[in-house]
């Protein structure tokens, strides 16, 4: 009888259709026709940046330590504008050698040195 009922569970579990959730849909917004950087003013800690951007396309900015691969500083954002300024003020960060990296959604990556003192 216990043998019956284990192969009757084992056949019903085989046959039961396993249902698997749709996967999410990632937006990886507009491919980007314009990834550069414009400018770059530093004044003391404080840098202003402006980029060259494709409106809806997405890009990343990172601050990364000379010599690291550890960004101390990241953000993203998407383009609204074909000129897109950001200010960061790195006063927190360790007086050294930066690089600002300025990366679009297909993986192309401008670099410009920052020096905090």
């Amino acid at each position: 009888m216990k043998k019956l009922i284990l192969t009757s569970v084992i056949f019903l579990a085989a046959c039961t259709k396993v249902v698997t959730p749709p996967s999410p849909v990632i937006d990886l917004g507009v491919k980007s026709t314009f990834t550069n950087i414009k400018s770059i003013i530093q004044i003391e800690n404080t840098v202003t940046a402006e980029f060259e951007t494709t409106i809806g396309a997405k890009y990343s900015v990172q601050i990364v330590p000379f010599g690291s691969d550890q960004p101390a500083v990241k953000e993203g954002f998407t383009a609204s504008q074909a000129i897109t300024q950001k200010v960061y003020n790195l006063s927190n960060l360790s007086k050294r050698d930066y690089d600002l990296i300025f990366i679009d959604i297909s993986g192309r990556e401008i670099k410009h040195p920052i020096i905090i003192k």
